[in-house]
């Protein structure tokens, strides 16, 4: 399984489309208010900036999620 597309949602939610056709909405305000490191991510402009590549969205070296923590804290969804 690895991701195909991401696309930026209200309140710092990305949905991640994965290549098995299922779809991830992913609360990464949760995760900037658990690891205190990642709060640079509250900047909008950084964080509209999310990239993905095969199973991991990042916005720099400093900031990513792999797929494992993105299945286990997100949720799937239908559209």
């Amino acid at each position: 399984m690895k991701l195909i597309n991401v696309e930026i949602k209200e309140n710092y939610i990305v949905r991640i489309y994965l290549d098995d056709d299922s779809i991830v909405e992913f609360d990464v305000k949760e995760e900037l208010e658990r690891i205190p490191c990642y709060k640079p991510l509250y900047d909008k402009v950084l964080f509209k900036s999310i990239k993905f590549k095969n199973k991991r969205i990042y916005w720099n070296d400093n900031f990513d999620f792999h797929l494992d923590q993105i299945l286990e804290r997100g949720r799937f969804v239908k559209i």
